[in-house]
């Protein structure tokens, strides 16, 4: 008998409906099935020995997105976690949230984590990379506060690195930064990211870096719009608010990115008369009570003659993406939508 199995008829299910013969059940998604297997098989498996079962559960999280790993270790409440990882790459980390969304509730055997957490513990160790010895007390940094974008720059030295070959820099550096951190909180913070050859001037701790994170996540609040203004290739003037507070990474799900763009008679610098900006600024509360907190409204950039929403959804939400449309249509706006889980197209906006 397979994995899965499903009842199809009232012969093989008594309490089936004579008219319901020969209907099955739609198959699962490859989230539900992952989940089906967990339950039934998965979650009995030993963290300490490979086999079958790891095999299994690599091809599960394959159908899900090919980019996921995952990682078993011991769990801060329970005896262990199973840690889902899209490995720092935006495109998967949606996948990552939606299979930790669908998981049972924690017990005291697991529970589950959609992306590698800090651990601190990990700098005791020494790692045996590309043949050397790697000793993670001996890494130093260089620290560098943007307090304006609420970025943290780093680089990332070890004495290892003069011998190892470069191509183990960079993923040397991000695994003792999402140590350091956690995965989510080098998306959320870190600026410019760099494997550093030589010392550092000014040496930094791991401390040093979380300290300077913890200053940005003090600083930060997320329902604030900030006020942007530059200029057009042509030297229009340009005009935006953007939440310069949120980072893609606070929303995981909300993959799919919606322009939507109104049209207006321009002054002559192509900017909104002030009866103008009224009705826009009406339409922009319209949108924000039509599609938050399904989605989110995160910059409304003004050039021209128009105003360009720029709007977040679940991607697999079909109802919000929908109310979006059907918002736009309603109002005389073109709308067009693209998948865009790192948040690139706003990217410039937010910082």
């Amino acid at each position: 008998m397979g994995l899965f199995s499903r009842r199809t008829s009232s012969e093989s299910d008594p309490h089936a409906d004579a008219g319901d013969a020969g209907t099955a059940r739609p198959a699962p998604t490859p989230v539900g099935a992952f989940w089906d297997w967990w339950t039934e098989e998965g979650r009995h498996l030993d963290p300490s020995q490979a086999g079958p079962t790891h095999a299994v559960l690599d091809g599960l999280l394959a159908s899900i997105d090919p980019d996921l790993t995952w990682h078993l270790g011991p769990g801060r409440t329970a005896q262990h976690r199973l840690t889902v990882s899209a490995g720092g790459l935006a495109d998967a980390r949606p996948a990552a949230e939606r299979w930790f969304r669908a998981a049972p509730p924690a017990d005291a055997t697991w529970e589950y984590a959609p992306a590698v957490e800090a651990d601190p513990t990990a700098f005791d160790a020494v790692l045996e990379v590309d043949g050397a010895a790697v000793d993670l007390a001996r890494v130093v940094l260089a620290v560098e506060t943007d307090p304006e974008a609420l970025r943290v720059h780093v680089g990332v030295h070890h004495p290892a690195f003069a011998e190892l070959p470069e191509r183990v820099h960079g993923p040397l550096t991000f695994m003792v930064l999402d140590w350091a951190l956690g995965e989510d909180d080098v998306a959320r913070w870190l600026g410019g990211v760099e494997p550093l050859v030589d010392a550092p001037s000014s040496a930094r701790t791991v401390a040093d870096l979380q300290a300077a994170v913890a200053v940005c996540a003090e600083e930060r609040d997320t329902d604030v719009w900030s006020a942007l203004s530059g200029q057009t290739a042509e030297g229009r003037p340009v005009f935006a608010l953007a939440r310069t507070g949120l980072r893609w990474v606070d929303a995981p799900t909300l993959d799919l990115h919606h322009a939507l763009v109104a049209t207006f008679d321009p002054d002559d610098r192509g900017m909104p008369s002030p009866e103008v900006l009224g009705r826009l600024q009406a339409l922009d509360d319209s949108l924000t009570a039509t599609i938050e907190p399904r989605g989110l409204v995160v910059a409304r950039v003004t050039t021209n003659g128009t105003r360009t929403l720029h709007v977040y959804t679940d991607g697999e939400d079909q109802n919000a993406g929908a109310d979006v449309a059907r918002w736009a249509s309603t109002h005389g706006l073109s709308a067009t939508h693209e998948r865009d889980p790192g948040w690139t197209r706003v990217r410039h906006l937010l910082g």
